[in-house]
């Protein structure tokens, strides 16, 4: 009788021990990959969706464009000085997230039930995927498999796509390969033999910069997008942020192109061109910021002044506290302007793009950034 019993026991332990062995090609951590539209999405670091406290957060990546491929209406400005700023955007609203601090507001100022958070080692904001796309109207998808993890989707309803199920099958291929790839990942590798110490030469000592480098020529870039009829952000490259100019009164119809101009990291300020005194151009700069304020939660203290009394009203606005734009170029810009303007190798250069093609200004920007000189932004301290 014992033995029997022993028997029971023994092969009870060992249908145990056999369940608790991870079945082969499987993982005990979830694995989520991300996907917008129809299109698996590969991110700088590998970056991947994670759940936290049971919500899925996803990284904030997932609105570029220029990385993903794909346009889902939704776009980004970031800010790592000091608070990790976060500010998401479309048509139809906005979200700034203060990272650091962990909160989060819409443009209208009232306070999100959600925040940002960032992974443990790294500086990457992620943001709650259903809870952001459902307010910029996107559409969210947790799609578990029995094989190659869960596909997190977010589409774009305005944007042709599949529907679930056929993205599924359709990108069978393509999401088991992210997959294997992960797992590969995650799996402890064999530690290396010892080898025999390898002697690393010294490393080449850096040239020198040439004496006429261009990086000591501070140029700052400005263009009036008062009457603009299209998204100006595009004509500046990542890392390049100008001052976009508008007059007070054409805010409510360029509110897009604000938010926008504030998310990409842009400083945006007033053009004062019919103000006759300087209360009354106060008054102008005042309803703008209030204007601003609203549009965009952001107020400025830039002014740019035309007109025939512009020299006193600009020494007016200064004593009280507006920093005055004043560019020494002015005329269209093209390459051989340029060379003409900063042959002379000035210390600081503002140039005012209003003048110039849309079609011009990137290749003007590219010529000034390609050519090594200090693109700078326009801020109220260095003006």
């Amino acid at each position: 009788m014992n033995k029997r019993r022993l028997s029971v026991l023994l092969c009870l332990f060992a249908l145990l021990c056999a369940l608790a062995l991870p079945a082969s090609g499987s993982s005990s951590t979830p694995i989520y990959l991300l996907a917008a539209n129809d299109k698996f999405c590969d991110l700088p670091g590998g970056a991947l969706p994670i759940a936290v406290n049971g919500v899925i957060y996803v990284p904030y990546s997932i609105f570029d464009r220029n990385l993903t491929g794909v346009d889902l209406g939704v776009y980004y400005g970031i800010t790592l000085e000091r608070n990790t700023i976060l500010t998401l955007y479309s048509l139809s609203g906005m979200l700034t997230f203060n990272v650091t601090m962990g909160w989060c507001e819409d443009n209208q100022g009232n306070s999100m039930n959600f925040h940002a958070l960032t992974r443990s080692g790294a500086n990457i904001p992620y943001v709650p995927a259903a809870a952001v796309c459902a307010f910029f109207g996107l559409q969210y998808s947790f799609l578990p498999t029995t094989d190659r993890g869960t596909a997190i989707r977010i589409t774009n309803p305005s944007s042709p796509h599949m529907d679930d199920g056929t993205f599924l099958t359709s990108a069978r291929g393509a999401m088991t390969t992210r997959y294997n790839q992960i797992l590969q990942s995650l799996a402890p590798q064999p530690s290396a033999s010892p080898t025999a110490p390898v002697s690393t030469p010294p490393p080449p000592v850096a040239s020198r910069p040439p004496e006429d480098s261009n990086r000591d020529v501070h140029v700052y870039l400005s263009i009036d997008a008062s009457q603009a009829q299209s998204d100006l952000t595009g004509l500046f490259p990542t890392g390049v942020y100008a001052l976009f100019l508008f007059t007070p009164d054409s805010l409510p119809a360029q509110a897009a192109l604000v938010r926008r101009a504030v998310a990409a990291g842009h400083s945006v300020g007033f053009i004062l061109d019919d103000a006759p005194d300087t209360d009354t151009a106060l008054e102008h700069l005042e309803e703008g910021n209030r204007l601003l304020s609203h549009i965009a939660r952001v107020k400025t203290r830039i002014v740019s002044v035309d007109g025939g009394a512009s020299g006193p009203l600009r020494e007016a606005l200064s004593s009280e506290g507006w920093a005055v734009w004043s560019p020494g170029f002015r005329r269209s810009a093209n390459p051989s302007t340029i060379q003409s303007v900063l042959g002379s190798r000035p210390s600081t250069v503002r140039m005012d793009l209003s003048s110039t093609s849309l079609s011009s200004v990137s290749r003007v920007v590219s010529t000034l950034r390609d050519n090594g000189y200090d693109l700078r932004q326009p801020l109220e301290t260095d003006l």
